[in-house]
């Protein structure tokens, strides 16, 4: 019940809809399914708390995200 009221909350202060893509892989986006239904809130609403937990979490922080580029593969590369 609590992902419900939280989502309400966010609704309320989601005056504007702007759109982003995401591409994901098929174990990310399982996992992200996942996720979804065992909160009881929809992938969305997953999605902009994850991305508001991103912005609150670093506001302020003038310092670049430590990005894990290493190791990660690129789609068409071997």
């Amino acid at each position: 019940m609590q992902g419900a009221a939280l989502c309400g909350k966010v609704r309320q202060l989601m005056p504007s809809k702007n759109r982003i893509t995401v591409n994901l892989s098929e174990d990310e986006y399982a996992a992200f399914d996942r996720l979804a239904a065992r909160s009881k809130v929809s992938k969305a609403w997953l999605g902009r708390h994850a991305i508001s937990s991103l912005i609150e979490r670093t506001d302020g922080d003038e310092q670049q995200l430590p990005l894990p580029l290493t190791g990660l593969k690129r789609r068409g590369s071997r």
